[in-house]
């Protein structure tokens, strides 16, 4: 993992952080005006998606914690955790994904095999990213349950040679997805 996937997480974690300690004050505090996180809310879910979901879930415990073990991972790269991997991992394929989602939102009028060779025309000038779903432009255009998300998911299964459930609970660990029903 490298240096700048790092750096991003913990960035990540730390605008995280400072909007529920905003939101946290604006509650508790009557008369405190909570800055609008409109802005720094969609570039986070552009930059990292999934991570609005984070904000919503994660304890702040576990939010500085997270923090804590990626300034400790970036100091010694044996500090490096599956679940650092894993989110970063995620967060690639994901703003992959969507790119090309929105690629083909704008191309549906085209029928598969023109938008193959639509997408090939249009992919140099595209991100790694989403040039890495040239394969499966099919399967983003109609995902299983209607959620790209699940193709996500499988995606870096492969990539991390682990199944499913596992990079599932990488990503979201299970204490924070029961935390999500309640």
């Amino acid at each position: 993992m490298d240096r700048a996937d790092l750096e991003a997480l913990r960035e990540k974690y730390e605008v995280i952080l400072a909007l529920r300690l905003h939101h946290e004050r604006a509650r508790s505090q009557p008369g405190y005006v909570e800055p609008d996180p409109r802005k720094e809310m969609s570039t986070l879910a552009r930059r990292f998606p999934g991570a609005l979901r984070e904000i919503d879930v994660l304890p702040l415990a576990v939010v500085r914690e997270r923090i804590a073990s990626l300034s400790a991972a970036l100091e010694d790269a044996t500090a490096v955790r599956d679940w650092m991997v894993a989110a970063a991992a995620f967060h690639r394929l994901a703003r992959g994904a969507l790119a090309v989602k929105r690629w083909l939102a704008a191309h549906r009028h085209l029928e598969p095999h023109a938008r193959e060779a639509a997408f090939a025309a249009a992919a140099p000038a595209m991100h790694a990213e989403a040039r890495a779903w040239a394969d499966a432009l099919d399967a983003l255009a109609r995902p299983p349950r209607g959620r790209v998300l699940d193709l996500v998911y499988g995606r870096l299964a492969a990539e991390l040679g682990k199944d499913d459930r596992t990079v599932r609970e990488l990503v979201t660990p299970p204490r924070e997805r029961a935390a999500r029903r309640r």
